[in-house]
């Protein structure tokens, strides 16, 4: 689909799923030193922007991870912008190198509903096991996973309310959410799915609904464009 400006695609308060790919898919997250220094950067900003850090997974050329936007939507751009340059320049003297760390704008679908955002989450947490890295989620060091199946600090995550509601306590809920990957694990863990190429995320009714706005934005912004043109070829008319 087209390009939309950010601000036309994420709203106040809403909840997103971040993504970006490092420069032509080298694999500058591959050292445990590049994750740590990402996971630092989040956690360093994220009061400051006033995003709230729910799950991350961090591969050797991208990562990943959910938040909810607290502040507003500028806000959440400037934190993605300070955390992505900060990492960026941390890489090229630590590597030596010059250039693009990110190789293109991050991405940001916008998660519909609770629901939603824990199919993500569990998604995003057997993404290791995809790239054949390990073959269960508990035994990769750089996921939420271990916050959330067995209760392990972890001082960047604000649990997700679609967490919550899983059970009455910390323990009930590790054991859901334990069985939730499992399941997963033994009958999808190997399909991919489009949690990241759509700018939303969520019931396919609503997904159409949110299209459809971004047509009619695009076609209101066209025919205001052709009214600005018009005007100006008046006004430069000869007499």
């Amino acid at each position: 689909m087209a390009t939309y400006p950010r601000y036309t695609l994420i709203w106040d308060g809403c909840t997103v799923h971040v993504t970006w790919q490092c420069h032509n898919l080298a694999w500058l997250l591959q050292e445990d030193w590049a994750k740590q220094r990402y996971y630092d950067l989040l956690y360093k900003y994220k009061e400051r922007y006033e995003v709230v850090i729910h799950s991350y997974d961090f591969m050797s050329n991208h990562p990943h991870f959910t938040a909810s936007l607290q502040g507003s939507k500028e806000n959440f751009s400037a934190f993605l912008r300070i955390v992505n340059s900060q990492f960026a320049r941390f890489i090229n003297r630590r590597l030596q190198r010059r250039g693009q760390v990110c190789m293109d704008r991050f991405k940001s679908p916008v998660i519909q509903d609770d629901a939603t955002h824990l199919h993500v989450m569990t998604y995003g947490n057997l993404n290791p096991v995809r790239a054949g890295i390990t073959d269960h989620p508990r035994h990769y060091r750089w996921t939420s996973y271990h916050y959330y199946a067995d209760g392990r600090a972890d001082p960047l995550i604000t649990p997700a309310p679609a967490y919550l509601a899983l059970g009455p306590t910390s323990h009930v809920r590790q054991f859901v959410y334990r069985q939730m990957i499992d399941e997963i694990l033994a009958h999808e863990a190997m399909i991919k799915r489009s949690y990241s190429s759509c700018p939303f995320l969520g019931n396919p009714t609503w997904v159409l609904e949110r299209h459809a706005d971004l047509r009619r934005y695009r076609l209101a912004k066209t025919a205001a464009c052709q009214r600005r043109q018009r005007r100006l070829a008046q006004t430069l008319a000869p007499p």
